[in-house]
């Protein structure tokens, strides 16, 4: 399943990094992430115009599984709350409210085992989900369609990739097509002379409206505003570093 793989990849830098140290055993992300499909789909409702799901999922886990997650929860719950909106948008299935993920200490479960339940919480106001949102605010894309909605086309709204040098722009690429390479390489779609730079260092692909940002697995890695990435959704004024080479990703409208 597409919605799945992407959720895999999305991980997989964190895996390797910081979710390594967390997760070498005991409840593993992609099994939630896996259990959470399942939910969305046993928990659809018929309505008079629409099929509904639940907003809300809550994770209980072991005391040994809950310690083990403690420093990544708000990570990982923004990923499962995306997994869960991208289950109903693809199905065309509406939320009453923001998608939330909640996680919960179960005395009674062993490492390695865990529950999820759901629930509808229906909210009038339509939210922005946050960068860095707090403990037990809502995470990941605010709904999948309000009641009401129509499935709406995207906007494309133009972008590009700017070179800077001394905090003045160099050169201009705009992000006219799908994905957009980057390296050293000459056939790079944005071709940059600098030697720490890996041949096929990075791309920058369009997922609908948004545009994400991938490490290639080069040799000096990616940084977005300062932190390493693997793979990175990108918003107007983020500073791309590639070894000695930084590129400010800007957007219209």
């Amino acid at each position: 399943m597409r919605i799945l793989r992407d959720f895999e990849r999305r991980l997989e830098g964190a895996v390797e990094g910081l979710f390594a140290r967390a997760f070498r055993s005991g409840v593993q992300p992609v099994e939630l992430g896996k259990r959470l499909v399942r939910e969305v789909e046993d928990g659809r409702t018929v309505g008079v115009n629409r099929v509904y799901v639940p907003n809300v999922y809550v994770y209980q886990l072991s005391p040994g599984d809950r310690e083990r997650f403690a420093d990544y929860e708000v990570a990982l719950a923004q990923e499962l709350a995306a997994l869960a909106v991208d289950t109903a948008r693809e199905r065309d299935w509406a939320m009453l409210g923001p998608a939330r993920i909640e996680f919960e200490t179960a005395d009674d479960l062993e490492v390695g085992r865990f529950r999820l339940e759901s629930r509808v919480e229906a909210d009038e106001q339509e939210r922005d989900y946050a960068a860095a949102p707090a403990a037990g605010q809502p995470v990941g894309p605010h709904t999948a369609m309000l009641p009401g909605q129509r499935p709406r086309a995207k906007v494309q709204a133009p972008a590009s990739l700017v070179l800077v040098q001394g905090g003045q722009p160099i050169r201009t690429w705009p992000l006219a097509t799908g994905e957009i390479s980057i390296g050293r390489a000459e056939q790079s779609d944005i071709p940059l002379a600098d030697p720490g730079v890996s041949r096929n260092h990075a791309r920058v692909v369009r997922e609908g409206d948004d545009f994400i940002v991938e490490d290639l697995r080069s040799t000096n890695g990616t940084e977005v505003n300062g932190q390493p990435i693997r793979r990175r959704r990108l918003a107007n004024g983020d500073m791309l570093k590639l070894a000695s080479s930084t590129l400010q990703f800007r957007r219209e409208g």
